[in-house]
Parts: C-alpha cells; structure tokens; sequence
C-alpha cells in the first residue's frame, strides 16, 4: 500500500507546479534552482529565534454520541530555529520531563512557498503511547502498545501571490506598504493513515457495534481542496492571520480484527486545514503565536466513525540580523 502512496506523493509535489515554473527554470542548473526558490539572499530578511510549542497527532472513534478519545502525552517542546522570507526552520526538543506514561514520538511538519503561488505542506508523525478516554464511564487508562503513523503532503495554488504571506510575518518581516492581503486558493491533499494495538482499540462493552471491535486500520487517500489566506496589518506594529482550507476527497480504507479484515464500503473522507495567528514587531525584535490544525473524517463501517487530529501552537520571540550584506553561496565562486 505505501507504494502507490509514494508514487501519488510525487505527483501531487511535483506536477501542479512543475509546468507553472518550467519556462523560468529550465536553464538553470539544480544549485541555481534552490537558490531561487528556497535561498533569501538579503540578510537583512534573516533573524534568529527561540520558541516554545505545542504538537500532536489524537485520534477518536466514535458511535453515535459514544466516543473513544487517543491522545498522546509530552505534548510540549522548546527549540531554537532560523527565519527567512523564503523558508523558516525550527528545531524543537520534546520535553518529557518527569511525564509517568511518555510517549516516544517522532513528529516532523513544515511548508515552503514554492515561486510565487504554489504553497506546500508536509507532515511525518510516528507516535506509540497514547492515553484512553471515553465520554461512557470507563476509567482512563494509558496504553503504551498503541501505534499511529500518519504521513500527508498539502499543495495549494493560490491566485495571486503569495510573496506577502503568513510565513513571511512569522519571520517578522512585516510590509507596511500593504495593509492586508486576501487570496484565494485551489489545490489537493493525500494521507496515509495507519493505527494498531495488541489488543482491540475499543473495549468490550455495549457501547459500539460488536463488529468494530478492531485492533488496526490502514488508509491511503487523495482529495481535492480550496480555500482562502489572508494576512491583515493592525496599528501599532500588530498584524494577524488567517487560513481556511477545507477538502474532500477519497480513501482506500481497511479495518483489522484478530480473526478478520474489511475493506470499508464508503471511500469519503472530509477534510479541514486552518490556521491563525497574531504577531508583534518592534525594531528587530518580533514575537509571534500561532495555532492551527488538520483535521479529517471518515466512516468505517458498522456505525464508527474516525476522526484524526493534527494540532500544533507555538509562540516564537525572534531578532532580525537586520544587515545590509548579501549572502554569497560557496558554488558561486568570487
């Protein structure tokens, strides 16, 4: 199943844009072709930073108003990063602390602004360990068996440029030329989705359906999507943002029992990205909160319903190295 789910990733990084980009980079050479989409030259667009965030992938299961509820523990990391006009890269150190029950976790997000109107998104989580709640009266508890690895790529063209974006004010770079920018978007998404346990995820009880008594799911999906960026510039150095990308799409869905599988009759899924944030600029020092998440649905037969969660928040406080030096790559030469 990964192997079409691979394939499918390509195609939906490479091909919505390659055409859009090919009369301007057909003459350069690969070096030249990271410069210009990825490289910000302009020191002075540069700055350093320390942040504090919040990520994790939960899941639910639900039958009717009964709900099973996974989520993981040691949620929060600190981390220092690196900002541009172009690109923005933070690395984070998951705090475990003296967390009782913490759950190893690989978790790896990030988006690049390809050219002018081509935004793309990437997320890899692998986690194991994952606390239990229910909304019916069974004690909470914590299951160190339970896997989920998740992978998804988001591509959106949008319109108009997206030289003035949310990336851009992330990294304190504010334009106080434009008061505000709205642009609207079209695109498409995939999703491989997989979650197991030793033992059946949902208790033995009356509450769901006696065949959904499942130990393991697997998906591959693909969906078309549309949506809306926007950035507004406030008095007094303040600006905010907000993104809105809903989408619907299908996937090849398979349930696991001990004795069984099932390949779910119903494909659909429905699927919503949004994020917002508010920032602050002074001199060369900004300070920036965001909060935003991928959410999507599904049914998988015999009355349950999968929901997935992909949250994350972060507070950034960064300095811009404000210098007025160019940056000269070492393939340049003098």
């Amino acid at each position: 199943m990964l192997k079409p789910f691979l394939i499918m990733l390509c195609l939906i990084i490479f091909v919505p844009f390659s055409n859009a980009q090919t009369k301007k980079l057909d003459s350069l050479s690969t070096k030249q072709i990271i410069d210009t989409l990825l490289i910000d030259r302009e020191l002075k667009n540069w700055s350093i930073r320390l942040f504090t965030n919040y990520k994790g992938q939960s899941f639910n299961l639900k039958n009717g108003e009964n709900k099973l509820s996974f989520k993981p523990n040691n949620r929060a990391g600190v981390g220092v990063g690196l900002g541009t006009s172009k690109l923005i890269v933070d690395v984070a150190f998951n705090l475990k602390g003296l967390e009782e029950n913490p759950t190893e976790r690989f978790d790896l997000q990030g988006a690049v602004i390809v050219g002018n109107n081509h935004l793309v998104g990437l997320y890899v989580q692998h986690y194991k360990g994952f606390n239990v709640t229910n909304n019916f009266g069974e004690p909470e508890f914590f299951s160190r068996d339970i896997t989920s690895f998740s992978m998804g790529v988001n591509y959106l063209h949008t319109f108009d440029e997206i030289s003035f974006s949310t990336a851009t004010l992330r990294a304190g770079l504010m334009k106080a030329e434009k008061k505000h920018y709205i642009s609207y978007g079209v695109g498409g998404f995939m999703i491989y989705d997989n979650f197991s346990a030793n033992d059946a995820l949902i208790p033995d009880r009356d509450f769901f359906d006696s065949d959904a008594y499942i130990n393991e799911f697997k998906g591959v999906g693909v969906g078309v999507s549309a949506g809306v960026l926007s950035v507004f510039v406030l008095p007094a150095n303040f600006f905010v943002t907000l993104n809105v990308i809903p989408g619907i799409g299908l996937m090849h869905k398979r349930t696991f029992t001990e004795e069984d599988k099932h390949t779910v009759s119903n494909p659909l899924i429905y699927k919503l990205d949004y994020n917002a944030g508010v920032g602050y600029v002074y001199k060369r020092f900004y300070v920036t909160f965001v909060y935003g998440s991928c959410v999507y649905t599904s049914s998988l037969d015999h009355g349950l319903d999968y929901v997935f969660s992909n949250t994350k928040a972060k507070i950034a406080i960064g300095y811009k190295l404000n210098s007025k030096k160019k940056l000269k790559l070492p393939f340049e030469g003098k």
